[in-house]
């Protein structure tokens, strides 16, 4: 697979609600009308890199229980709904490997949730012929029993998963006194060469912390795709501080290229989910100077970001 010098990178800020994940079926055609807006906007012969948001897999886990679940004000009551539907796989998990309640869940649905999220982005990869970053999703690890982790899945053009990485640094909600996810280790990065150019992933925090980005561009990657979920409302304070992440990262590694897609929207009424995506590189590579190649213009809304760039 050579890498061309030209390519086409994508960030797609998706807006999402609790009805997206209604069927698999209602879900995979948003993600179709979304690849089918980049696809007709680009030329057949060059290649495209799109990125999904962190964490468009977790309303996965309602797919088969959405009339139940309609209703939760809160995910701790969506949660609630799914221990009392799923009580005995739920508890033969948390006795099987003396984890968490919640840990269990994820456990018990888990096998389902991880067929579905690589079928769906697999199949729409190859069908749109593009190198995909599939945001992430609360995936157990079959060869760690009991352990689950935040994952991003990237497909290449025939819909084939070349690339599985954990994140490295969680933030309060997926620790142990929220989602209780285990962390990923930094001596576990890889990157992979696509079309686009040699990728690696940095999962949302670890897009703002340097051993993850030393190890990426260690094994020489040109590109960093860092989805993202920002559970907060996006302030100016926000904004500023996002500038120590991905941005900073091109600024002391001129060679990278980031992209990084925020997902907005929420499912239930206790999280607030905002940010505005961008695609970034060292100030020189802009006309601006800002470091931008594009940035969303609203922090709560749909919006597909698009730029074409050289790979160095």
């Amino acid at each position: 697979m050579k890498p061309s010098s030209e390519a086409v990178l994508v960030a797609i800020q998706m807006h999402v609600t609790l009805e997206d994940y209604q069927s698999e079926k209602r879900l995979a055609n948003r993600i179709d009308e979304l690849l089918a807006f980049v696809r007709q906007r680009v030329r057949s012969d060059v290649p495209i890199l799109v990125v999904f948001p962190e964490d468009i897999g977790l309303g996965m886990l309602f797919l088969d229980d959405y009339e139940a679940v309609k209703g939760c004000k809160s995910i701790y009551e969506a949660a609630a709904v799914l221990s009392q539907r799923y009580a005995s796989p739920i508890r033969r998990a948390m006795d099987s490997y003396k984890v968490s309640s919640t840990r269990a869940i994820l456990l018990a649905l888990g096998k389902k949730l991880e067929s579905r999220y690589r079928r769906l982005f697999s199949q729409a990869a190859r069908k749109h012929g593009v190198t995909l970053v599939a945001g992430s999703a609360p995936l157990p690890d079959s060869k760690r029993p009991g352990e689950v982790y935040n994952t991003c899945y990237v497909f290449d053009p025939k819909g084939r998963l070349i690339l599985t990485q954990r994140k490295v640094h969680l933030i309060p909600l997926e620790q142990q006194e929220g989602m209780d996810l285990n962390a990923g280790k930094v001596e576990e990065l890889r990157v992979v060469d696509t079309p686009a150019g040699r990728l690696g992933v940095a999962i949302c925090l670890d897009g703002f912390h340097a051993d993850v980005i030393e190890a990426l561009v260690r094994q020489k990657a040109l590109l960093i795709a860092q989805p993202s979920f920002n559970p907060l409302p996006w302030t100016l304070e926000q904004a500023e501080s996002w500038k120590t992440g991905l941005w900073q990262a091109c600024q002391q590694h001129p060679e990278i290229v980031g992209i990084n897609p925020m997902m907005v929207g929420n499912l239930f009424d206790d999280v607030v989910i905002e940010g505005r995506s961008s695609i970034v590189v060292h100030a020189s590579r802009t006309r601006d100077g800002s470091g931008y190649l594009a940035q969303a213009n609203s922090a709560t809304h749909e919006e597909i970001l698009m730029a074409e760039v050289r790979t160095l």
